[in-house]
């Protein structure tokens, strides 16, 4: 059994604090009335706000799964939406 240093610890959990503030923001963006959509290009499939920001797809995810965003189920297969907005 391995024991986790504290430096270790806290540089993980600032990790994760780091992207639930990204996430905060990016769902506070949509509460003003931006888009988060899904692309899909050549390279792989891409996140991007209405405005045309990037974002990271684990923050993406975290933003996705938050009870106040709802899809649009605008995609191809309905169990894949590719667009998700604030929902009051």
């Amino acid at each position: 059994m391995t024991v986790s240093a504290v430096a270790s610890i806290r540089a993980a959990r600032r990790f994760q604090d780091r992207r639930r503030e990204k996430a905060a923001s990016i769902i506070a963006a949509m509460a003003r009335g931006l888009t988060l959509n899904l692309t899909f290009t050549k390279s792989g499939s891409a996140f991007t706000l209405s405005n045309g920001s990037r974002v990271a797809p684990e923050v993406a995810v975290m933003v996705v799964n938050d009870v106040r965003i709802i899809s649009q189920s605008d995609g191809l297969f309905p169990a894949l939406p590719q667009t998700w907005k604030y929902g009051k």
